[in-house]
């Protein structure tokens, strides 16, 4: 059992460091006929704003050498449509549920992250066990600081900060104010040629990032005394034990359940059963 949030007072445990980040599960249902969730320590949700997002035109998916870039532009039909469809299954997940909010205007990150922070079961136990914040990639101190502000400000939930790959330090350490812990990282932006011809510009998945990452993690667990999640490029076990053996409380998998999803699963199982 490991606790992500141990210095908040609801705290986060998980039973496996293997979570589902953000983006590769939908909203827990989408891999639900072909994984075993309860094998993964955690699920991360797709992004939840205020209001509806479109999300970009199609193309949205470009293969590159050794990954993908996509591009789905926070796609999502509000918090009050996502929980109305959900709340019946999240209810029913035997692992934490983690939301991921992208950062918006302040108001509209308060009004969500409180609507998340309400849902509970008929038992009255909150359905959503933490906030994930994801920064932009030209986040600003105080920006950082104005957006935990106001989720905190009516959602009792630990609050985990996703930052962007290559974060400056200021960001990093104004994150890590009030955040229970840092995810590490965003991808990059990258641009590529669709199956169709046309360009398509967004983020870079794939295992190339895994030394990205893990330059990142050395650096940011010496600026801070916070739980660490690596997200970015794991494919295998030895990817995943690299990590926890350099500083990583937990590690997100996200292209390996587009690439092998059943892969995925058999992490979890093998970290699940030691």
């Amino acid at each position: 059992m490991i606790d992500l949030a141990p210095q908040h007072k609801i705290g986060l445990t998980l039973a496996n460091p293997i979570m589902i980040g953000c983006g590769f599960a939908g909203y827990g249902k989408a891999y639900q006929p072909l994984l075993d969730l309860s094998v993964f320590g955690a699920i991360v949700t797709n992004p939840i704003t205020l209001r509806p997002e479109h999300g970009t035109a199609p193309p949205r998916v470009a293969e590159t050498p050794g990954g993908f870039i996509l591009n789905n532009g926070a796609q999502n039909p509000g918090v009050r449509k996502i929980i109305q469809q959900n709340q019946n299954f999240w209810a029913r997940l035997t692992v934490p549920l983690i939301a991921h909010l992208p950062a918006e205007d302040p108001a509209d990150l308060e009004r969500t992250a409180r609507a998340l922070a309400n849902i509970t079961t008929p038992q009255g136990h909150a359905i959503v066990a933490a906030i994930e914040l994801g920064l932009p990639a030209d986040a600003l101190p105080f920006e950082v600081t104005a957006w935990l502000k106001a989720i905190h400000t009516d959602c009792p939930l630990p609050v985990l900060v996703k930052l962007p790959l290559g974060a400056p330090p200021e960001v990093v350490e104004a994150a890590a104010v009030t955040a229970s812990a840092l995810v590490i990282a965003t991808p990059p932006l990258g641009t590529a040629v669709s199956a169709t011809g046309e360009l398509v510009t967004g983020y870079l998945y794939g295992s190339a990032l895994l030394s990205l990452v893990l330059h990142d993690l050395h650096l940011i667990r010496q600026m801070v005394n916070l739980p660490l999640i690596a997200a970015g490029g794991i494919h295998t076990m030895a990817d995943v034990q690299m990590f926890l053996a350099h500083g990583a409380t937990a590690v997100q998998l996200d292209s390996l359940l587009f690439v092998d999803p059943k892969q995925a699963e058999e992490l979890g199982k093998t970290l699940r059963n030691e």
